[in-house]
Order: structure tokens, then C-alpha cells, then sequence
């Protein structure tokens, strides 16, 4: 099939019974990666979980390919990874188990060579025995940037990637990001500034 995408139609969002947005419309399409941008609030987190299926619009349509995300012949949760501020993973597994998890999820048969080049990348090779609970907050953000290395998928949607990273992790992250996009993926994240090291394709705004 064809890579058309993600795309949103007249989307509607609330919380409680706040409208964050209204008829709204998206087009994510390949190659690209779109900056979302707004104040604290705006909706950008209800949006990216409303495009990740975790939060139910209150009208509206997300299309994958041309198809419904909600439809059985939808390949697109195997598709998408969405890394959000919780980072959803176990506390009390290791980096190499979490990792392993998530890898084998996706198909990978043998994740120990994605595991060991991600986490060596990223300056926590020698942690990977290490539990995610023992972890500095720094060092746990970046075994959920591992996903991206290990986990096969067409669409990245992250929520602040950036957020308290050195700046050897931010070039690698942004380099990655491009890489992805390059090769055909689609890539929205969040940010509360824009980040100079990508080539950023299209922006969106969300208002109060």
C-alpha cells in the first residue's frame, strides 16, 4: 500500500468540557516533520494522544493511508511511535528488558544489536542491566529515545523530544529525526522552542 500519510478532518477535541479544538484539519504526509507549537494548555498533548488513539475525539475523522485509524484493516498503532511525557515503561525492569519488550513487540527477533548500538549512542551502554527506577531523570528520557533506534515504524509523534537534553543528545536526536524523514517517515513533534538543528517542513499553531 501506498504511504498517503496521516490526516485529520473536522476534529474535535474537549476536556472537561473545555473546547480545545474545534474543526480542525491535518495533513501529516511522508518525507516531512511538522513542529507543533502553543502555549502551555493550547491542546498540543490532547491532539498528539487524539492522532495516537489514546484520547477519543469528540467528532471528527484521523485517516492513515486512507483508512479509518479506528479500522480493522488499519496497520497503523504497528506503524506509529508516540512518546509522550510518561514514558511508559517499567520500573522495575531493567533499560535491556524495557528495551527488549518494546523491540519484540514490533516483530524484532533479536534486539540485543539495536539495544547495544541505541544505548551506546546515547552514552547508557553500561547501565542497560541498570533498573529504570535507578535511573536519573536524564537517563530515562533517553531509553525512551532508544525506541526510535530499535523499533521499526512510519510515523514518530513526540511530545517535547527535546526537553532538558545536552546538546551532543540534541544534534544526535535532530540527526536521527531528519534520517527518518528521509527515508520516507513522518515525524510531528512538540517543542517550546524551535529547534535550529532541523529542517523543519511544516509548522502548526494551536491557540487558546
Amino acid at each position: 500500500m501506498t504511504n498517503k500519510g496521516l490526516s485529520a478532518s473536522d476534529l474535535t477535541i474537549s476536556r472537561a468540557e473545555h473546547v480545545l479544538l474545534e474543526g480542525a484539519e491535518l495533513e501529516l504526509a511522508p518525507s516531512t516533520i511538522t513542529y507543533l507549537y502553543g502555549e502551555n494548555g493550547a491542546g498540543k498533548t490532547s491532539l498528539m494522544r487524539c492522532l495516537s488513539g489514546l484520547l477519543q475525539a469528540d467528532s471528527g475523522k484521523i485517516h492513515w493511508n486512507g483508512q479509518l485509524i479506528t479500522s480493522l484493516d488499519s496497520d497503523y498503532f504497528q506503524d506509529l511511535i508516540f512518546l509522550a511525557h510518561a514514558l511508559s515503561m517499567k520500573a522495575e525492569l531493567t533499560i535491556f528488558e524495557n528495551l527488549s519488550f518494546y523491540a519484540r513487540l514490533r516483530g524484532v527477533k533479536d534486539p540485543k544489536p539495536l539495544i547495544d548500538k541505541a544505548t551506546t549512542e546515547l552514552g547508557i551502554g553500561q547501565l542497560q542491566n541498570r533498573r529504570f527506577a535507578e535511573l536519573s531523570a536524564g537517563q530515562q528520557h533517553k531509553v525512551a529515545l532508544c525506541r526510535l533506534v530499535i523499533e521499526p515504524a512510519k510515523i514518530w509523534i513526540l511530545d517535547e523530544p527535546f526537553v532538558n537534553l545536552d546538546k551532543g543528545t540534541r544534534h544526535w536526536l535532530a540527526e536521527l529525526i531528519q534520517q527518518f524523514a528521509r527515508q520516507g517517515g513522518t515525524v510531528l513533534f512538540t517543542s517550546h522552542h524551535e529547534i535550529e538543528e532541523l529542517a523543519i517542513d511544516q509548522r502548526i499553531g494551536i491557540e487558546h
